[in-house]
């Protein structure tokens, strides 16, 4: 299996006069593009790669093939932009290669290691960038009356479409082709996609067959030379260009995604389509606000913190409420849309609407744990899990019918099935596993509780029924969701009933804190009814 350091050795000693530039050599220079060069700034001379270059070769077989080369090493480099701006969040860099007299490859940097570099591409989401801004204006000073090639991998192919396709009728005539390399499309939300039929017949785009990031608002339906290469590497590692495949001096393709990597494109589109720009951006500054509050400089460094910079991330979401966003995650892995429909219902926007509704519910609960305290926990077991694999088998044969039976392309929607049905089955037959799993979700559910009756009490602008009901809600359902958790099996029963007394008594106070405020708006809504009436009366005695 031949990969990019083998076809620059085979290629070494063509120059571009002899062997015309190819899409592989494309992929080479939107890898040299990553490297470190000397030339600092945008109108310094066309200088040789090999006395230009910043990095060591040792131990670097792309580079130490690279500089040995009579095609590439003898290469000129000019134009060179590199800007990193902790501050303004932007990882940037570009530079022209030569290929030979009046042809050019401008090259922009994909995604570096750095904490910045990452944060920018989350950034891509929700708002335009900084780097976007910068590729335009740098094609636009170094585009002339030659021909040119652009691209770039990942975050540098991005920037390869977002930049030709702003530029005028004119300097584009001057673009040759471009080549977007395993790189996200335009957000629809924060980008003009149309400008991409501008570009879209002489643009060519490469994904991995494992594809994760090039499949971010894909343009792939509307760019008909998209091409699918096989990679050395496995999985997620795909996207490194030096495990790309090259077959005879020619990219080495196959015909279809990894049917792995479809599953989380799907997950991915579903959970950016159930997510505003607002939240994602909130989402975004909790995560690296954390990273960065932490001293952390690369993403090699965030697992590095192990355990404990996972605490302060956790705690951050839940200070910040993006816990709800990051939970949509798991919840689009396994239930797919479904949940995010129920949200959108009219059923969910009227039990929001109506705390009548809350109430009904805590009394029915309430009065079920006083009936059956003696199998609480087992019963809320059954009903949660067995709920969830039933759903789980509902929705993959679903998946698999639409698929046309396609096994291998829903394999990891049935792996989790069967692992849900024997988690499940494990819990039923293992003695005290149901209780102890009953447990651990009727205490977590007591604590979300207690903390949205902690969060209403910080919020409430005043010391009335509401305000008193919170506090009393606060204390007590954090005293009974630590006290589930922690109570030995002979002494539940008494918890239990405590609990159901409990939620009884708070959802008839809050039926009848519903029904108060209820009567008050109707009060208030007649009485604006009355002095309408009294106004339009005394308008007609007036005009008579």
């Amino acid at each position: 299996m031949d990969i990019l350091k083998d076809y620059i050795r085979w290629y070494s000693d063509f120059s571009f006069y002899d062997k015309p530039f190819t899409e592989v050599d494309n992929l080479v220079l939107s890898m040299l593009a990553y490297y470190q060069f000397v030339l600092k700034k945008p109108d310094s001379k066309p200088t040789q790669l090999k006395r230009c270059i910043k990095n060591d070769p040792t131990g670097d077989d792309f580079l130490t093939a690279v500089l040995e080369s009579h095609r590439f090493g003898r290469m000129s480099v000019s134009d060179y932009v590199e800007i990193f701006d902790k501050k303004s969040t932007v990882q940037f860099a570009a530079m022209k290669f030569k290929i030979r007299d009046g042809l050019y490859y401008l090259a922009f940097r994909g995604t570096d290691n750095s904490i910045v570099g990452w944060r920018e591409d989350f950034m891509m989401c929700y708002k335009k960038i900084e780097s976007q801004d910068r590729a335009v204006n740098y094609l636009k000073s170094v585009i002339g009356d030659d021909e040119y090639y652009v691209g770039g991998h990942s975050k540098g192919g991005h920037l390869a479409i977002y930049g030709t396709c702003h530029l005028d009728d004119e300097q584009l005539s001057h673009v040759k082709h471009i080549y977007n390399n395993d790189g996200p499309g335009l957000c629809p939300e924060v980008c003009d996609v149309k400008l991409i039929d501008r570009i879209r017949l002489r643009t060519t785009v490469i994904h991995p067959r494992y594809c994760v990031f090039g499949m971010f608002f894909s343009h792939d339906d509307v760019i008909p030379d998209t091409k699918i290469v096989k990679s050395s590497f496995s999985g997620i590692m795909e996207h490194d260009l030096v495990s790309w495949c090259i077959d005879c001096g020619e990219l080495d393709l196959v015909g279809d995604f990894d049917p792995a990597c479809l599953w989380i494109r799907d997950i991915a589109d579903n959970w950016l389509k159930d997510v505003d720009p607002k939240d994602r951006e909130k989402f975004a500054d909790t995560v690296f606000n954390t990273f960065e509050a932490g001293g952390l400089e690369n993403k090699d460094e965030i697992f590095e913190e192990g355990i404990d910079g996972v605490e302060d991330l956790l705690k951050n979401m839940i200070e910040s409420d993006t816990v709800k966003t990051a939970a949509k995650l798991p919840e689009k892995l396994l239930f797919g849309d479904f949940i995010a429909g129920l949200r959108r219902g009219k059923l969910s926007r009227f039990i929001n609407a109506n705390q009548l509704v809350e109430g009904i519910v805590f009394v029915i609960v309430g009065l079920l744990m006083l009936i059956l305290h003696e199998n609480a926990m087992e019963i809320t077991v059954i009903i949660l899990l067995g709920g969830i694999v039933i759903f789980q088998f509902i929705y993959t044969f679903k998946k698999l019918k639409q698929s046309n039976w396609d096994f291998s392309r829903e394999r990891t929607r049935v792996y989790i099935l069967l692992i849900i049905a024997t988690v499940f089955a494990l819990i039923i037959v293992k003695e005290q596993a149901m209780f102890i799993v009953g447990c651990g979700i009727a205490g977590g559910w007591l604590l979300v509780i207690a903390y949205k009756s902690f969060l209403a009490v910080k919020e409430s602008g005043a010391h009335d029924f509401a305000y008193f009901k919170n506090i009393c809600k606060t204390v007590l359902y954090f005293g009974c969701g630590i006290a589930v958790m922690v109570t030995p099996a002979a002494a539940a029963k008494w918890i239990v009933l405590t609990l159901g007394t409990i939620m009884t008594i708070d959802g008839i106070c809050t039926i009848v804190y519903s029904f108060i405020q209820a009567n008050e708006k109707y009060a208030a809504k007649y009485s604006r009814m009355k002095d309408r009436v009294k106004h339009i009366k005394k308008n007609d005695t007036d005009d008579k």
